[in-house]
């Protein structure tokens, strides 16, 4: 039977889906199919010979394949110049459900060895940095023959005459040996026919329901593709080459692929260990400072670690958008507000493990194997289940109700391949989302980048990126997946710069953006359609070749790049770049006539002088390294780019390199851009400037401000918030001894660390100033990355300072990375949410619980050996010479592992923490020296136990008072109010009671509203117990003087009944904390009485009282 189209005239058989040949009706050069009677079809590896019906017409065949109770119906058609082989329905029964098809040595294209120029050409997946994956075969009278058929990835087939190519949606359940990795796509076999050596291609076998699945979900139905073409790219020959070009006629290419070829910026912003150096406001204005960078490339962003705690946390709950990064809707702020900037976006996920602590946990989904164990021990998940289940596809549907800006999924760590990996590939594409991955041999079907191709320094040499030209010729512009560093095509590379791998250098991610990835980018504008040894031509016209030695692109008969300079069109500008700077010439394209030359910023085009124009010629003076754009007339004025957008302070990370968004005072302020390319603030040396910014539009409510700061010693630099109608909070460091090392932050390797200061916005406020300021001294002050979020305090319950680590927005509380496992590293400590049982000692043998009490601790996980983490002054302020008890909860896996450290500078003071299986408490008193600090030491290596885990929670610290005096505090959740002469409760919140509740901001006042109480006015505390008192310490009203006491009287009592003087003075109108020492002796009752009123008025106000005592 014969079916045709214009282009082909098709021989197939009548009684089996079967091509015979193929004949190209213009010329009447013909190409071979399989010239064997076929009767054999193979289900789930079991031979049936079916019988078969067929109905034929002008263009198809449909047949029917009918054996034990099962019907396959079938179609062979053409369409213009190519053939398709297509399932049309599988009809089963519950006696035999059909589970793999194959029809063996199908041969839908051959070639013969009397056929001039007969040859193969096949792919096999190879990612090895040396090496191929291609094979070309001539097929001769002396080919050898094939025993058996084997598999390939890809199959071309020519003669002299005519090329054809095939694609299928072959697919196994659990392919392995020759048909892993997509090398079983399509099967060939060299056969002998006597007279001919036969070189046959057809499609490797189909699954169309995977062990496992119910009857209803099955695969999409089987079809196999044949595209014939004749010298198809012009060249005069026919070849492989020709076929490649036809492929992309038959292939599905992924999902995305025309967005490669415009992601010339690519980036990874990390978070990581609950640090939150990246949170999504701070992404949105980095990507808008590249985007000026590069004027408008498109970028690629790969937000590493954007749920919860960061990297490697809470998988495979992909909802779980990181709170301390700004949560769903900062991420979505982040895409709506980045795709103007040519930006797309995508998060990191990982469908191969999951970790306790993710709300989605279930033991039932496991395969029983442990998986990556950094921060927490993960467990292998059982991906046919997940994905057959339908749980997998809810969770990727919630992040995308939750994220719906996101452009694509990065899943980490895929090992899958066959049927589990096509499911993951469905599902992603299902709702949208393109797909990338790390390793260069998986999910290859549809992801557009590999992780492990474009970071050339990170991964092993035998897993780069996919070595095979004729994988590359079909599909260079299409994905990133290739090895780097083509000598005609380049290869698209990262160079992060933004805490991955612990790189920071923001020069060097521009030197590969410019000088490898933007010609690279342009070569993948349009598809390869003839390559030899030293020229590559695109279908554009485009040429690349390396004859003369150095690499020379050529369009339209201009030299737009040669060797290390060019003149690359893009979105109608010219980008320049010359490696080693000087003068070059350039062709200008058709119609130019204006053109304008700008150096490129980080805060956008510079004018760099005129352009002359001579005989359609410009000649530019470049810098070396340095980029340009050169564009026809004037280039329209850059766009505000509102840095700090969708947050309360305008230009925290300082981008727009000067202070206009700051008020500034003083001399010796400055924006200054560092080696590595990063903005800072900076105070010169003698000078004593302040910068200020007034915040609006905050709700009422707490608030953290932060900012990073490296000062020299002896220099305080001073961070304050002071809220309209509200107190006024500040923080500052007057040393910055101990480095940062961590990674995933562009500080590591400098003194610089965070400085946080809590304020609180009253009711009816919505606005507050931020200032940064220094003392005069010597060194140069340096600040960067200025925040201000929501947050809420750790209830001090009686004590001076407290952490429970349930409202850090941060980091880890008052601790800081200590260094352990050296500098610009990934620490194993981290908050650790409770999620139980999971979570919790018990489960699955877990010795110690992640969490102790409430909701989150802080937990070291197998920590390496060094110093864990510790205190600074600037965020837990010990003064040298008073005694301080800490206390804390605490796990631990083992005796000798972890030791708490009390340390002066360099002096170290340490005590071991036994093993500790349920919470246990830990308590030490110590006398603060010079630069005084606590933290915890891991005095063990790396691998000292299976679960060397230190879990800490509720830390309390006491002031004892002046060393060798003894004195204490008694706990102010210990003590009540017994009586207090007058307090407002109708104009305001002026219980007394507010004296005890350790917030400052909160004040008891005396009544004002109605009717105003007359002086004296006084206030008795009931201590809950006698103790040996010795002091009364006042803390006054913080935010204006109105209250304050002048003069003073205070008493004490054994029984509230007979009272005996202390002390009487007169306190300072300040907001310093007043001290009243006197006499120690037995009482339960303190009384303060106020008898003056700093201005004379009758009221008075009290913001915090405490009772010092001596044991």
């Amino acid at each position: 039977v014969t079916i045709s189209s214009p282009e082909l005239s098709v021989s197939v058989d009548s009684g089996f889906p079967r091509v015979v040949g193929y004949t190209r009706r213009a010329t009447g050069d013909v190409l071979g199919g399989n010239e064997d009677t076929l009767s054999t079809v193979l289900v789930d590896g079991t031979a049936y010979t079916p019988t078969v019906t067929s109905t034929p017409s002008a263009s198809a065949v449909d047949y029917a394949l009918s054996f034990s109770g099962v019907t396959i119906r079938s179609r062979l058609s053409v369409t213009g110049s190519v053939v398709e082989f297509k399932v049309t329905a599988i009809e089963d029964t519950a006696a035999l459900r059909v589970h793999s098809f194959a029809i063996p040595d199908h041969t839908l294209v051959s070639v013969r060895s009397d056929q001039p120029g007969a040859a193969l050409a096949t792919a096999n997946m190879h990612t090895a940095t040396t090496g191929t994956g291609d094979t070309f075969t001539p097929v001769t009278a002396s080919t050898p023959v094939d025993l058996a058929a084997t598999t390939v990835m890809y199959g071309l087939a020519s003669t002299a005459k005519l090329a054809a190519a095939i694609d299928s949606n072959s697919l196994y359940d659990t392919p392995s040996g020759g048909t892993a990795r997509e090398n079983g796509r399509i099967s060939k076999r060299v056969t002998d026919k006597g007279t001919h050596r036969r070189a046959g291609l057809w499609s490797g076998a189909w699954l169309y329901r995977a062990a496992g699945a119910v009857d209803t979900d099955t695969e999409p139905l089987p079809y196999a593709r044949i595209a014939i073409t004749g010298d198809r790219n012009g060249d005069g020959t026919v070849d492989w080459q020709d076929a490649a070009v036809a492929y992309r006629d038959i292939w599905t290419p992924p999902t995305g692929w025309q967005h490669t070829a415009d992601r010339v910026v690519q980036r990874i912003p990390f978070n990581f260990a609950s640090q939150a150096t990246h949170p999504f406001a701070q992404t949105l204005d980095e990507t808008k400072r590249v985007s000026l960078a590069t004027d408008g490339l498109g970028q690629f962003v790969l937000l590493k670690g954007y749920a919860s705690e960061g990297h490697d946390s809470a998988h495979m709950d992909y909802k779980n958008i990181a709170s301390k990064l700004g949560g769903a809707a900062g991420l979505n702020a982040l895409t709506t507000a980045g795709h103007a900037y040519n930006a797309d976006f995508g998060v990191h996920v990982n469908a191969t493990e999951e970790y306790p602590v993710s709300a989605t946990f279930d033991p039932a989904r496991h395969s029983g194997g442990l998986g990556w164990d950094w921060l927490d021990q993960s467990y292998y998940v059982d991906t046919r289940r997940d994905g057959q289940s339908g749980e997998r596809l809810k969770r990727l549907k919630d992040l995308k109700t939750a994220a719906p800006g996101l452009d694509f999924l990065y899943v980490d760590v895929w090992y899958g391949d066959g049927y589990v990996s096509r499911r993951l590939q469905r599902e992603i594409g299902s709702l949208g989302f393109q797909l990338a991955t790390e390793f260069p041999n998986t999910l290859t079907e549809q992801s557009l980048w590999h992780h492990w191709a474009a970071d050339v320094d990170y991964g092993g040499s035998d897993l780069k990126g996919v070595n095979s030209t004729i994988a590359r010729f079909i599909a260079n512009h299409a994905k990133d997946d290739w090895i780097a560093a083509n000598p005609l095509l380049g290869g698209a590379e990262l160079t992060a710069y933004e805490g991955w791998q612990g790189k920071k250098d923001y020069p060097a991610f521009l030197n590969t953006t410019f000088a490898v990835n933007l010609p690279t980018k342009y070569l993948q504008e349009s598809p390869i359609v003839k390559w030899t040894a030293d020229t590559v031509t695109l279908a554009n016209g485009t040429t690349a070749t390396t004859a003369g030695g150095a690499r020379k692109i050529t369009t339209a008969g201009r030299t737009v790049l040669s060797g290390g300079s060019y003149l690359l069109p893009r979105d109608g500008k010219l980008y320049h770049w010359n490696d080693k700077g000087g003068p070059s010439t350039w062709t200008l394209p058709a119609g130019w006539s204006a053109p304008k030359l700008y150096e490129l910023t980080d805060t956008g085009r510079r004018p760099a002088g005129g352009l002359t124009v001579s005989g359609g010629q410009i000649t530019i003076d470049a810098a070396a390294k340095t980029a340009y754009v050169v564009t026809d007339g004037a280039a329209p004025a850059t766009a505000d780019p509102n840095w700090g957008e969708g947050t309360p302070v305008k230009d925290p990370s300082f981008y727009a390199g000067d202070l206009n968004a700051w008020t500034v005072t003083g001399t010796g302020a400055a924006v200054t851009r560092n080696a590595l390319g990063q903005r800072e603030l900076t105070f010169a040396a003698g000078t004593a400037p302040a910068v200020s910014q007034q915040l609006t539009g905050l709700a009422p409510g707490t608030y953290a401000a932060s900012v990073w700061v490296s000062t020299p010693t002896g220099r305080a630099t001073t961070l304050t918030v002071a809220p309209a109608g509200g107190a006024p909070a500040s923080v500052y460091a007057d040393s910055s001894t101990l480095t940062n090392d961590l990674g995933g932050s562009e500080k590591n390797g400098t003194g610089m660390q965070r400085m946080k200061v809590l304020f609180d916005v009253p009711a009816g406020q919505s606005a507050a100033t931020l200032t940064l300021s220094a003392a005069a001294g010597s060194g140069t002050v340096r600040l960067d990355d200025v925040r201000v979020v929501r947050s809420a305090r750790t209830p001090l319950s009686g004590h001076w300072f407290t952490e429970d680590f349930e409202n850090v927005d941060a980091g880890w509380g008052p601790f800081v990375f200590g260094g352990a496992g050296g500098s610009a590293t990934d620490p194993r400590t981290h908050i650790a949410q409770r999620n139980a049982p999971y979570t919790q000692a018990g489960w699955d043998g877990k010795l110690v619980d992640d969490v102790i009490s409430g909701q989150n601790s802080l937990k070291s996980h197998e920590e390496r050996q060094g110093l864990v983490y510790r205190t600074l002054p600037q965020t837990l302020r010990l003064t040298p010479g008073r005694s301080y008890k800490v206390t804390f909860a605490y796990e631990n896996g083992f005796s000798g592992d972890y030791r708490f450290i009390t340390g002066s500078g360099g002096t170290e003071t340490a005590t071991a923490l036994n093993q500790a299986r349920t919470p246990a408490t830990f308590t030490t008193t110590f006398t603060a020296g010079a630069d005084a600090w606590i933290g915890i030491r891991k005095v063990t290596g790396e691998g000292s136990h299976n679960e060397a885990d230190l879990v800490l929670d509720d830390l309390a610290i006491d002031d004892l008072g002046p060393a060798g005096g003894g004195e204490r505090l008694v706990p102010q959740g210990q003590m009540a109010v017994k009586a207090v002469d007058s307090q407002e409760s109708a104009g305001e919140n002026g219980s007394a009671a507010n004296v005890l509740d350790g917030d400052p901001a909160t004040i008891w006042h005396t009544q004002w509203y109605a009717a105003t109480a007359p002086m004296p006015h006084e206030i008795t505390l009931d201590l809950g117990a006698p103790y040996n008192v010795s002091s009364l310490y006042c803390l006054p009203r913080q935010t204006q003087s109105n209250g304050r006491i002048a003069d003073y009287q205070v008493s004490t009592s054994t029984d509230g009944v007979t009272w005996a003087s202390a002390a009487s003075g007169t306190f300072a109108n300040t907001t310093a904390r007043q001290d009243v020492p006197f006499t120690a002796r037995t009482a339960r009752y303190v009384k303060l009485k106020a008898t003056r009123e700093v201005g004379g008025n009758p009221w008075t106000s009290v913001a915090e009282l405490n009772i010092g005592y001596r044991p």
